[in-house]
Parts: structure tokens; sequence; C-alpha cells
């Protein structure tokens, strides 16, 4: 395993974290010529703003392939150095992704909290504050939307560069996959992937599937076939419509989280061409008349200074992290609502009423459980927890494998509402459904625990359940400011389930739901249901139970949305160019037309490609 002069090892004391990890790794020496000082202004051909995974993209692809000069602005640091075995260790990515507004992770997060949703709940919105964004911390699951959603997201903009054939070598482009054949058990169906989805020339980030996969992943087969569903060879070749195992951007040679830091932008800090400005925030653009001319950068809160930009400022500000921060940094510059603006003192630049508008966001709303008694948890009880966690830390580190090298139950389902279900659905529902690309499923199912292999109960049995995301969701939410200043936090409104029609959907799904894990044989289940419990049973009871679940899933796009010119919500035309201003363009995940199924992860780095390649293109 390659290292720097600053690799280092980590220790932990307690009994169920990995011992021994490096700390950093990277191809390469980083050398302080690499980073930008702090409070000294200085000049660049390109200013990007946020280095999360649109903002990596665009910082390698613009050094790698042009003499541009580029400034890259981020607000943290380094995951490795912030987190440490918390981030890299892909066993750990739940432990940090978690709704309660008291568990903050103030050097790689955000700390976003909503307004209050349904129930008049307060949700942490968990976001990446660090190089690599959200791939520093998220659950490492890649995918790609269907082919449908993509041609829709062509008609919407008006540019059949969108349409999944023309994606789809961007998509490719960023990644090498590995089915990591070595390593992967012999429950994840060895040899069923979808190998024309990805090719040798991609990368390097690395995707790549499961060196290990908890035990109740082999009930998922049952469990989603009772549903109706036959198994696919993976979910990155334009088809969701069926099971799959999932595919995750973890790196099979180390077991470890594989982020836009550690695969394009630890090769991007070699090239001089690239200055990196961490743990600065930028405050606002700056404008010659309509054209941006650079960013007023502080370092908490002081320190003011300016990187100008010869040619364009790129705001990539983050996904709420940059579906709040971009539309949050247009608005404080004066571009956005001419109402919100006034209101604040803040001169306007380009009246844009979409920004901060439209946003798109998928949420969880938990789903069915049973106890479950399991032969693979009962072997598991036979071994003290210290011989668990050491056997775990030798699989890590001498063969990048075992449960601390995966971060989820493995597989997942795509679920197209059926229409004799949809039969059941209100008129307004019905429409909507209709109007959804025949290939858009409105469900995603996941079979989770509550044990892993680490921590299995000694004397309970195992609760498994199956997880309902709405991925169609009708409601859409916004984000406003507070002030004229980005310090102070913007007003973040996801709205789930605000629209009666995503109800709808949610007791459907929850339905189908609890119909298929209940049919697990009576020898592996146990007992009736734990949640919400066999006595709610009306569709009123049922949608009471799962408001008290719902959660984010950090899936939002829009806030800057993409549409043609002339549509009075399009912030930014099909090539990332915001409307009313020049020099200016927008490359995140807020940028979307629309937010295809599933999770953002692939879609954002596959945008990222397509639009710095229209920048390349330009030159």
């Amino acid at each position: 395993m390659a290292r720097s002069v600053f690799a280092s090892l980590v220790l932990f004391s307690t009994a169920c974290q990995s011992q021994v990890v490096p700390q950093y790794s990277r191809p390469g020496q980083l050398t302080g010529t690499a980073f930008g000082i702090p409070g000294v202004n200085a000049e660049y051909d390109y200013v990007i703003v946020g280095a999360g995974i649109a903002g990596s993209v665009v910082a390698a692809r613009l050094t790698e392939h042009s003499n541009a000069t580029v400034a890259l602005i981020e607000a943290g640091g380094f995951y490795e150095f912030g987190n440490g075995n918390w981030s890299q260790i892909p066993a750990y990515s739940n432990r940090w992704i978690r709704q309660a507004p008291d568990m903050p992770q103030p050097l790689i997060d955000w700390g976003l909290r909503t307004e209050p949703q349904v129930n008049g709940r307060v949700i942490r919105y968990t976001q990446g504050k660090n190089l690599g964004g959200s791939s520093g911390r998220n659950q490492m699951l890649y995918h790609r939307g269907s082919k449908g959603s993509y041609d829709a997201w062509a008609e919407k903009v008006g540019d059949d560069a969108y349409r999944w054939e023309n994606m789809l070598p961007f998509f490719k482009r960023t990644m090498q996959f590995s089915p990591n054949a070595e390593r992967r058990p012999e429950n994840t169906a060895a040899g069923v992937y979808d190998a024309d989805a990805f090719s040798a020339e991609g990368g390097p980030l690395q995707v790549s599937l499961p060196a290990y996969v908890e035990p109740v992943s082999n009930y998922a087969p049952a469990v989603f076939e009772a549903m109706g569903l036959e198994r696919q060879p993976g979910s990155s070749s334009g088809r969701l419509d069926g099971y799959a195992w999932w595919q995750y951007t973890v790196n099979p040679e180390t077991g470890l989280r594989s982020s836009a830091e550690s695969s394009l932008l630890q090769q991007a800090f070699n090239r001089p061409s690239l200055t990196t400005y961490i743990n600065a925030q930028a405050r606002n653009i700056v404008f010659n008349d309509t054209k941006a001319t650079g960013v007023n950068v502080t370092i908490n809160g002081q320190y003011p200074f300016v990187l100008s930009a010869r040619k364009e400022v790129i705001s990539a500000a983050g996904a709420w992290a940059s579906t709040v921060h971009s539309p949050q940094l247009l608005m404080v510059s004066g571009i956005g609502p001419r109402s919100t603006l006034e209101n604040l003192n803040i001169s306007v630049v380009s009246d844009l009423p979409g920004v901060g508008q439209h946003i798109h966001d998928s949420c969880s709303i938990g789903g069915p459980s049973y106890e479950i008694k399991a032969p693979e948890y009962e072997a598991l009880r036979n071994s003290s927890t210290a011989e668990r966690t050491w056997e775990a830390n030798s699989l890590l580190l001498n063969h990048a494998s075992g449960p601390l090298s995966t971060g989820g139950g493995g597989t997942v389902a795509w679920y197209k509402i059926p229409e004799a279900v949809r039969a059941q659905m209100s008129p307004a529902a019905r429409t909507v459904l209709e109007a959804l690309p025949s290939d858009w499923p409105e469900l995603e199912f996941n079979i989770a625990s509550s044990e892993t292999a680490l921590s299995v109960n000694a004397t309970n049995n195992v609760m498994a359940s199956v997880g309902v995301l709405l991925i169609a969701a009708s409601s859409r939410g916004n984000v406003s400011i507070r002030s004229a200043s980005n310090l102070d936090p913007p007003v973040v409104n996801p709205n789930w389930l605000r629209d009666p029609i995503d109800q709808e959907v949610a007791v459907q799904g929850y339905k189908i739901a609890r119909a298929a894990l209940g049919s697990l044989d009576s020898r592996v289940r146990v007992g009736s249901e734990m949640f919400p419990g066999a006595n709610v049973t009306s569709d009123a009871q049922i949608l009471e139970a799962l408001k008290s679940r719902i959660g984010a899933i950090h899936h939002a796009g829009g806030g800057c949305g993409m549409g043609k010119d002339g549509d009075p919500d399009a912030v930014v035309d099909s090539n990332g160019r915001v409307f009313g201003v020049q020099s200016l363009r927008v490359i995140d995940s807020s940028s979307f037309a629309f937010v295809p199924p599933g999770h953002t992860q692939g879609t954002t780095y596959g945008h990222a490609e397509k639009l710095v390649q229209d920048m390349l293109n330009e030159m």
C-alpha cells in the first residue's frame, strides 16, 4: 500500500473499531505547494467553489487536459485527518449518517438542520464539509439512473447530450470497476455484474463488488422474489427493475473508501496548475456589472482575501450541501428571487426566481421489522466480541475483506408499482405515476438488520427490516437565506411527504414490503411484526407510523435547476451557465434538471464529467 510522508497509523482501543489503518495513502508526495496561502489575494484562470464530487472532477479534468490555472476552495479539510478510520473504513459509514440534531461532526459536516418537517421534527441533514465532499462520508453506494430518466432530462433541457447513450461515456470515464472476484463471498452471486456498463480505461475512482455481505442478505432474494422481482446484473446499465447486489466506491486492494479526494484530487495535487485552499469559505461571488470576476474568501470568518478569475467562476459548493450552498452562494451574491434579495438589502445582479426552489429529494420512511433466528448469527454468537473484532481487523488489513470492508446490507431492489396496486390509488396519484418514464421505479427496497457480524447480541434474536425509500417523490423542497451573510445557516425545507401523492405511495410501498417480509419461512421469522406492529392495519395508521420514521437519505438535487432559456424556473442552461450573467457556472447536484431514480453519487460524477468536457471544448 503506497503511503506519503504524512502516512500514519491510527490505534483505537474500543473493541469494535479497527486497530490499525493507514491514515493517509496516495500516489506520490503531498507538497506544500499544492495549497494556497490564506489571506493573500491571487489570480487564476478558473476559481472553483467546493471540492466535493463535482468540484473535484472539474478541478482534476481542467488541470489534466489543459494548461489552465485553477484555484479550488474548500470549507473543510481532509476527512482522513478530521475523522480518521471512522471515514475511511466502510463499515463505519452508517455511524455518522444520523438524523438527530445533537450529533454534530464539525470537522467534516456542515451541521445543517431542517425547518420543522412532518410531525414537527427537526432533522439534521448530514453533508460532507471536507475534500471529496459527501463522497468522503456517504455509504459508498454506486449506481446510475434509468435510461428513460436521462432521456427525460434531455427533453426538459432541450439537449440530446443528456440522453442515456450520450451520457454513458461520461459515467464510465470517472471510475474503474473491479468484480473483486478473489475476495467476493459465495453468497454475492459470483460472476453476476453488468460488465458492459464499465470501461477498462476509466478511473481513478474505484468501484467494486463487496468483499463481504452481512448474513441477513442471504434472505434478500426470497423477500424480493416474493415481490415478483427478478435478479438483475447490477444497477449501472440504465435498467432499474429488479434486485441486484450493490456496487460500492471501495478500493478492492485496500478495502477502504474510494472518494473524489482519494482518487481524483490525490492525482491532481501533483499538478502545479492546481492550487487548493482548505478550511476556506467562499463568502460571495464578485461581479463587474454582470460578469463574474472572482470570489471573496475568509478563513473561519476572518482574514478576507480575493481569488480572481480571468475566465470563469464555478460554483460546486458541495448535495443538500451543493443543493443548499450553491443556491445560498448565488443569493448572497445577488442572483435569485428579487423579493428575497431586496428584503435583505442585497443588490440584484440577476433576478432568477428559481434559485433555491424546486428541490427534489428522496426520503426514507422506515419499513416493517421482524425478529429473525438465523444460523449465521448463531454461529457468530459462539465467539466473543474480542475474537470477532480481531478476526475482522485481520481480514481488512491482510485481505481487504471481512465485515469492516463493506458499509451496507449488500442488496437493493427497484420496484415499479404494478397496475393492480395503482388501481387502488387516487386518480391524481395514478396520473402522476403514469407521467413518469416507463422504466422509472417509484420505490427502492433494502434489507437491513439490527446486528452486524461484530455486534451480535448474546441473548436476543436479530431484528431484520425492509427499508422503503421513495425515489419518485412529488413533494418539492426549497432553500432560502436568513441574511446577506452565508455564515448564517440557510433555511432548509425538504418538505418530505408534503404532497398527498407521496403519502399514498409511501403507504403502498410499506404494504408491499410488509407482505414480502412476512412471507419468510416461519423457521426464520420469529413472532409477530415488531414495527409498526400487527395492530397497525389501516392506511391512516400506517401513514402516521411512517411519519414518525421519515428521514433523510441525502439525495437532493435542484435549487439551481437546469432548463431551457425562457423557462421561468431555470437557473442554468444545459452547459451549466447561469442565466443573466457571464463567466459563472453551477456544476453540482443543484444544477440537475431533476434527480433520476435512486442515489445521486453516480449521476453527480457523470454530470460533472459532462459539464467540464463542455468547458474544455470551449477553450
